[in-house]
Formats: C-alpha cells, structure tokens, sequence
C-alpha cells in the first residue's frame, strides 16, 4: 500500500467513542453562567472603554452595578493607573492593601513608582520600592533616587551593578549613569569589563557605545575582537597578538572559539601554537579548551583531534556525551561503550544511556553481554520513553504508556473554581484577555499543593484552556495524568487539516502539542505564532503554495487558520523527507536546508536521531514522535511507534527469552 494512501486511512479511522467524546468538552462540573454574567462582563467592557476616553462621571454612574463582578478590582486599577499622577499616596496604599492577594497590587505599586520619578518625588519613591518585585526601569530610578537623597554610596555601588551587565540598561538608568561617571566611577577596566561582555553576549550596537569609554590600548584590542568576530582565521597570524598581557590572552581565546564554530581542526592548531608563547588564566584556557573540544567531538573528521588538547577534559559530563555522540555517528560500538563508561555514574543509569548501552552491546560476539543487554531492554519497554518505545518494538512487546489518569470529587473542583483569584482568571479567559487570564491563575497558584494542581488541572480542562490543563499537571508532575496532558484539543480542525494535507492526525497533534501546548495566542522569541508556531514568512508562503487566504500575525492567532496551515507546511516537509516523520519533525524545528545536511541514508534512524548536532532539535523530534505515539493511542489507532519505511536499517532481535541474533545491520565492528 502507498504510504500517502496508508496516512490518509489512517486519519480517517478513529472509532466512533473518539468523535463522541471529543465533539465538545463538558461543563458538566462547572457552576451555570446565567444571562447576567454575559451582561456583566458586555458592561465591563464599556466602563473600561470609558475610563480610558477619560469619561468619570459616566463611570462613576454604573461602576456600581459591578462590584461583587469579579473583575471589579481591574475596573479600579484601570481607574488609577489612567490618572495616576492624581492619586494621593494614601490610596495607593489602601488599593494595594486591599488587592495584595491579586497581581494587582504590585503592578500598582510599578506604575505609582514610575509616577514618582517623573515627579521628582524621590523620598516617597525609597519609601515604596521594593526590590523584591522592581522592575529594571524603576532599579535604575532607586539608584537615582539614593542619589538624590545624599545616599551616595549606596547609590555609586547600585550604579556599579546596573553597569557591569552583558545588555542595554533601559533609559531611566542614563541620569544615575551621568551622575555615576560625573564622579569618577567609571574605570577604564570596568569599560572593558563591559564591553567584553557585549561582545561576548554579541550586543554589538551595545559593544560600540562602551567603546568611547576605552582607553587608547583597549580600544586597538576592542577593534580586534570586532574584526575576529566577523574574520575568526586572523587569529592564526600569531604574530599580531604577540603580547600576554590578560587583555590580549582574552581576545585571543575569543578568536579561537570563534575559529571552532567553523574550522575546529585549525583552532586546536593555532591554540597549541599559542600555548609555546603564551601563559593563560587556567580557568579562561579550560574554558576555551573545552568550547573546542566539544567542537572537535562534533565532527565525524575532527573527533579523533580531542587527543591533541593538553588538558583533562575527561570530567567534563557534556564532552563524553558529545564524543558518545560522535561514535555513535560512525557505528563505532567499542568506542560508544568506552565513552558511556566514563559518564557519572547517575547518568549512565539514565534511559538514554542505559538504552545505548545494550544497543552497543548487542553488536558484541560475547553472550552474556548480549543477554544483559536484552535485560536491560526488557527493563526499558517498561517505560513510556523514546528508549522505551524502541526496547518494546525491539523485543516485539506492547507499549506501556503508565497511563494513570486522575478525577477529583467534583466537590474539589466546585470549592477550587470558587476560588477568587480563578475567578477571575476564567473570567479573563470567556474574554479572550488570555494575558490577563494566565497572570491570574498563574498568581493564585503559586502556592498550590500538587493535589490543588491537580484539581485545577481538571478545572482549566473543563474549560478546554488545555494550556493551563497542561502547567498544571506538570507543576504537579502528574507525569502519568495523559488525559490532561495531551489532548485531542481543537479536534475538528487537526482532522480536516491533516486531511487536506495528507498526514497522521496524531502527528500534527504532537507537533502543535511540542510547540505551544495548544497555546493560540503563544509568541517566541523568534517571532513564530499560535498553535503551531509559524512564522509570517513560513505561513506566507506555505498560504501561497496551498492557494490559501494570505495570512497576518493577528490571523495566526486564530486556531483554525494556524491549524491549517502549519499541518500544511508538515505535509510539505513529510513529502520533502521520503515520509520519514523524524526527519520532516527535524525540519519543522530547526529548517529543512540544515536537515538536508544533516541527512544520512548510512545511519539507523535511532543513530540519527540521538546524533542531531542541535540540542534542542534532538530534544524535539524525540518528544514528538513519543507524543505521535501517545496521540495514535488516544484516537484508536494503535500505529506503531516507527513505521516500516521509517525503520530502515535498523536491528531486529528475537524474543527476550532468546538469545539475540548476532546478523545485525548497521554496524562496522564487532
């Protein structure tokens, strides 16, 4: 049967108790919303609109009618943040008395502080601050505060703090900055501290403000780091960097780590150059030794040049697991097993490891490392793991998913959703300010026991906020609560979507349950959005390729729309990959340009992945296909966890009871 056609049927065959179950979700336990808690919240809306268009007396007539609403306390903070500077100092605190079991309270307290300084009220504002709870902008305030209240010590040493930082302080900090340099404080070692940091933190329009602060000397060092980080192979004219002084040691150990991003071979040459002419900070070579290493043990062709580092790496955890990673890549078992034996020993007894153990092992001629190993495989497919799943189907066994799902009396549940502050987080939540929403829950449930969490996991599921279902049940590790963990969230549109698209529904699920835990409005540092956590430029053109609606970052935030186009784009990199779904996982994550160089036909498939060079990459692809298998499981599909054509090259070994067969493919030694 054609794979394309296999997916398709399978998409297709979910039994009818799924669809039954998952065609809404239940209120069943929830306390009924009359038609008056609609009204009250269409009326909260307008009085918020009226506090900001500066309309008091209009809401001052029927902020009333909302007192016992559970938002009323946002209404009065609306009310006096909008006028701020009006608020006598007296109600700030009151509010704050008040509402100090809501976020509400020190957000107040933030904006009353910010207010102050713009005054010039520095008294007042010592007296409120708290570090506790202070933003960046107003740290730099009380540092101009202390200032301006002749408690200049403190005042120069904060200044000294908020300076010595790898970022750009906000503006507030500029008068504290002036006052501070105005004084004498600023050294030229403190600058090149600073930019050093920079540098390193590569904030470079930051790097070049500090440098007017340099002296003459550092600013010739300062333009050679600049110029090695755009051109890392000057650090191999030796010549130019021929004095020891530490400043010179530093920008020479940057080049070189520079150089090993690209070229490590050439930099553990150049380093051991170095090293006949230069004496380095051990702590700063170490460093830097092992940023190459790891380098070197990245690369099939550069791994066997760790040898030529002259210092023990040997305890470094992270380097073995790079150079077990490295062995693996050339079906080196010996070498694989020597590096795993050098683990601490609480790694080594880990999954992954324990799992790559017995893998090696299972190439060797000796029996009883054989029969170990089947044992430890045995041990493994008892676990709902990555190396779990690949024991079972190894040894021919069932899954074990540790299924242990968990339904609080509704008493519990009635008695937590009560609560004043989830209140008013699912309030947020009917009024899509999902910001909002997740400050509240997340405030009131600071202080949850793992039952409470558990509870309220229940709660926000019911409510299908399968976000907040998901947190909870990990602030509960509820490891084993599946139910929760992984719901067949926005049902209708994944199973339409991963129709058009021609991909296993249990698939698109695990991957949109990887990126944002079902999270509609979830935005990354990178700028990807939704459900499935596309970027504008991604979306655009998959939109383009599937002859759909061209998309905008506020329509990416639409279920549906984020939906359908990201099983789109998985379709597309399915198809790219030869079906492979760890590979068109790789690509969603990290780009199918680098998974193309990535790719190799040579490895077994739990070689590549255990071998992706990205961590977080690797990370990934192992999380979603476990999740595609705990999906399939959850829609009755019982799929297995790699498919036939996704198996190639990989061992097959007889029953545990047996000793393993020794014609194992995929394998260079014995």
């Amino acid at each position: 049967m054609p794979v394309r056609l296999f997916y398709l049927l399978l998409s297709l065959c979910f039994s009818a108790s799924v669809l039954a179950a998952n065609a809404g979700y239940s209120f069943s336990d929830n306390k009924p919303i009359d038609s008056s808690r609609f009204e009250q919240r269409q009326l909260y809306k307008e009085l918020i609109y009226l506090i900001k268009t500066n309309q008091q007396t209009k809401y001052r007539a029927r902020e009333k009618q909302l007192q016992n609403y559970p938002l009323y306390p946002y209404l009065e903070y609306t009310n006096k943040i909008q006028r701020i500077s009006r608020q006598s100092e007296a109600d700030i605190i009151a509010f704050a008395e008040q509402y100090r079991d809501t976020p509400l309270s020190s957000r107040l307290i933030q904006r009353y502080l910010y207010s102050l300084a713009s005054q010039g009220h520095w008294k007042k504002f010592i007296n409120h601050y708290d570090q506790t709870i202070a933003s960046r902008k107003n740290t730099c305030h009380y540092a101009f505060a202390l200032a301006k209240t002749d408690q200049l010590e403190q005042a120069m040493a904060l200044a000294s703090q908020l300076w010595l930082v790898e970022y750009s302080q906000p503006d507030a900090c500029d008068p504290i900055f002036k006052r501070w340099r105005d004084a004498g404080q600023l050294t030229t070692e403190m600058a090149w501290q600073r930019y050093n940091l920079a540098i390193n933190n590569n904030e470079i329009t930051l790097a070049n403000y500090i440098s007017r602060f340099l002296s003459k000397a550092d600013r010739n060092l300062a333009n050679n780091l600049k110029q090695l980080r755009r051109k890392p192979n000057n650090i191999t004219h030796t010549n130019r960097f021929k004095n020891t002084d530490e400043k010179t040691q530093s920008v020479i150990l940057y080049g070189l780590k520079r150089l090993a991003r690209k070229d490590p071979a050439t930099a553990i040459d150049t380093l051991n150059k170095y090293l006949i002419t230069h004496t380095f900070n051990k702590s700063m070579l170490t460093d830097t030794s092992l940023y190459i290493a790891k380098k070197l043990a990245s690369r099939v062709e550069t791994a066997h040049l760790v040898k030529q580092i002259n210092l023990d790496l040997s305890g470094d955890q992270k380097l073995v697991e790079t150079q077990i990673r490295s062995s693996l890549r050339q079906l080196d078992w010996h070498e694989a097993t020597k590096h795993i034996n050098q683990l601490a020993e609480h790694t080594r007894l880990t999954d992954r490891w324990q799992y790559w153990q017995a893998r090696s092992a299972m190439t060797s001629t000796d029996l009883d490392r054989q029969q170990t190993a089947a044992q430890t495989y045995q041990r493994l497919a008892k676990k709902r793991s990555f190396y779990g799943f690949m024991a079972a189907d190894y040894l021919g066994l069932a899954y074990n998913f540790e299924d242990e799902n968990f339904t609080p009396p509704r008493e519990e549940i009635l008695d937590l959703q009560a609560t004043p502050g989830i209140q008013r987080a699912l309030e947020f939540y009917a009024l899509e300010q999902r910001t909002n929403a997740r400050r509240e829950w997340n405030f009131t449930a600071k202080d949850f026991s793992s039952r409470e969490y558990r509870i309220a996991a229940s709660v926000a599921k019911n409510w299908g906020w399968h976000e907040q279902a998901i947190q909870a049940t990990i602030s509960a590790q509820a490891w084993n609560d599946l139910d929760i963990r992984f719901p067949l969230a926005f049902y209708d549109d994944f199973v339409g979507s991963a129709r058009k698209a021609d991909i296993p529904v249990d698939w698109s699920l695990a991957v949109a349950r990887q990126e944002s835990a079902f999270m509609p409005d979830a935005k990354s540092s990178a700028g990807a959005l939704g459900i499935m956590q596309l970027l504008l430029s991604t979306a655009k053109s998959t939109a383009g390729k599937a002859k759909l609606a061209n998309p905008s970052k506020r329509s990416l935030t639409r279920p549906e729309i984020n939906i359908r186009l990201g099983t789109a784009y998985l379709g597309r990199m399915l198809r790219r990959f030869d079906n492979n779904r760890a590979l068109a996982s790789a690509a969603y994550n990290a780009g199918p340009t680098r998974v193309s160089t990535w790719q190799d036909d040579t490895l077994p498939i739990d070689v590549w992945v255990e071998t992706i060079p990205f961590k977080e990459t690797r990370s990934y692809v192992i999380n979603v296909l476990v999740f595609s298998a705990i999906y399939s499981r959850k829609l009755n599909q019982h799929s297995p966890f790699l498919y036939d054509h996704e198996r190639i090259l990989l061992p097959t070994y007889s029953p545990p009871d047996i000793v393993p067969s020794l014609n194992i493919p995929g394998t260079n030694n014995s």
